[in-house]
């Protein structure tokens, strides 16, 4: 069986892994030197690998829409086609969640810029995001801190209420073409300027959160792996905040078990059956961002748990580079040790590997959370 994942990144890199003891042929439509090369075959036309493949997947929204839509005409597109266009659009996004009866903050679409900035200041604190090409916390403006470039802002824009936030959690969950789903267990996530630093599973999850999850994986009869995120607000409310129609950082720490996120990807989208993992401890997952391997003391990292790296070419701050899992007996034990990941990775260069940069800010300013230094995660 040929399987061809539109995008060649580092999640396509651990679907390749995962998937070379199954009976398939790895093939992926990016760069010819995208980390996915370590491990399967670059396309030569899109096109024509559509014709070839049994079955066409994708491991990131921002992927060549024609080639997917051409996979989707054939049958071959999994998930379906629905999911990724909603990707495409925060707008589009948060109409579906409405639809589907999912909390999410206060939201309303502005014009342009200027209207952005009058509803926002009717809301007291706002985000305002660019419906189109935003990922960790790119294309997202805080109000009233980032009010000139707003106001500079062209086209339509979403416009959402800031939301106090207690923590914030997400859910991966996969749905095989029988319809059978898995839900992984909750992982509790720490973000800085919308990138995502660490996280640690299981956390927990009010019954509710699996309902809104179902609702999406049964909306156009999805198939493969959901990421759902969630905000708990100080009052105790849940909302959803975005969804990946893909395997996700915040599941990274799957690998751990007998049966990752990454290969229950894969089995679904082939057709074969899901399967829970047996095998689930306590689990930290920290992101390297902007550090070379050299850079790393790589000897004490894995003392604490496994390096996985990504091979990429280029390093700069927040480019997420590798990660570190560590297991242990508790979730604080988990919790501990990836602190201490976070002191041998980052030290005092945190700010400058992780924070946003002044002169950035423009036109990549913070999410709904606020900078974080290490400090507050330590």
């Amino acid at each position: 069986m040929r399987l061809f994942t539109l995008g060649g990144g580092q999640l396509a890199l651990m679907m390749c892994w995962e998937a070379q003891r199954l009976p398939l042929e790895f093939v992926f439509h990016d760069d010819p030197s995208a980390p996915a090369a370590t491990c399967g075959r670059p396309a030569a036309d899109p096109f024509e690998e559509v014709d070839r493949a049994d079955v066409v997947t994708f491991e990131f929204e921002n992927v060549d829409l024609k080639v997917a839509e051409y996979a989707e005409l054939k049958g071959k597109l999994k998930p379906p086609l629905a999911y990724l266009a909603v990707k495409k659009g925060r707008i589009a996004e948060r109409k579906l969640f409405q639809s589907l009866g999912i909390p999410t903050a206060s939201w309303r679409i502005a014009r342009d810029g200027r209207e952005a900035l009058e509803i926002a200041k009717s809301m007291g604190r706002a985000v305002i995001k660019v419906p189109t090409g935003g990922y960790d916390g790119k294309g997202q403006f805080y109000y009233p801190r980032e009010a000139d470039a707003i106001a500079e802002l062209e086209g339509e824009l979403l416009v959402e209420e800031y939301v106090d936030i207690a923590r914030e959690f997400s859910i991966i969950a996969v749905r095989d073409e029988r319809g059978d789903v898995y839900f992984y267990p909750p992982a509790q996530n720490y973000y800085v300027d919308g990138i995502l630093v660490w996280n640690f599973a299981p956390a927990k999850a009010p019954e509710e959160a699996y309902e809104y999850v179902y609702r999406l994986l049964e909306w156009q009869k999805y198939v493969g792996v959901l990421a759902v995120e969630f905000f708990e607000t100080r009052n105790g409310e849940i909302l959803v905040n975005e969804i990946a129609p893909r395997v996700h950082n915040t599941g990274h720490w799957t690998l751990e078990t007998d049966a990752s996120q990454f290969e229950n990807h894969v089995r679904a989208v082939a057709g074969l059956p899901v399967r829970g993992p047996t095998a689930v401890k306590p689990t930290a997952m920290v992101n390297i961002l902007g550090r070379g391997l050299e850079e790393l003391p790589l000897r004490q990292l894995e003392e604490l748990g496994k390096v996985y790296w990504y091979r990429k070419r280029d390093v700069k701050p927040r480019r997420k580079m590798g990660y570190v899992n560590i297991v242990a007996d508790t979730v604080e034990e988990a919790a501990a040790k990836a602190r201490e990941a976070l002191r041998l990775i980052y030290g005092r260069d945190f700010p400058r590997l992780v924070l946003r940069r002044p002169l950035s800010r423009r036109s990549e300013t913070s999410a709904q959370r606020p900078a974080s230094p290490l400090s507050s995660f330590v």
